[in-house]
């Protein structure tokens, strides 16, 4: 897990048409949002709520994805297949994995927005 790069932040500011200031808007509400969603999915997993589970999956999907964020996009799309086969089996393992690279994945954001972009 900790071997991949977090995100491509090249390609990530060329999905925002490098506009900087769009990618830092969507980044602070990626990492507003983070706590939330992860909360979710943990109740989720508690619960056995695993269309819930599959519903926050998808959405955490897609956020990341608009950073390039592939460990976490994959982590999130293995949980949602997981969650929409019943496989309550593997969604545990997943939703650790999907926990570790949303906290990966909001260091680097945050890391982002207070320091700046890399040169």
């Amino acid at each position: 897990m900790e071997s991949q790069p977090v995100m491509d932040l090249s390609a990530a500011l060329d999905r925002f048409d490098g506009d900087r200031e769009l990618f830092l808007t969507l980044a602070g509400m990626f990492v507003e949002r983070a706590a939330e969603t992860l909360a979710t999915i943990h109740a989720a997993l508690a619960t056995q709520d695993l269309p819930l589970l599959a519903k926050e999956a998808h959405k955490l999907k897609g956020s990341a994805l608009e950073f390039c964020a592939h460990p976490a996009v994959t982590a999130a799309a293995q949980l949602e297949a997981s969650a929409r086969q019943a496989a309550a089996q593997d969604v545990a393992a997943l939703g650790e994995r999907v926990h570790a690279e949303t906290q990966r994945l909001t260091t680097e954001l945050k890391g982002i927005i207070e320091k700046g972009f890399p040169s």
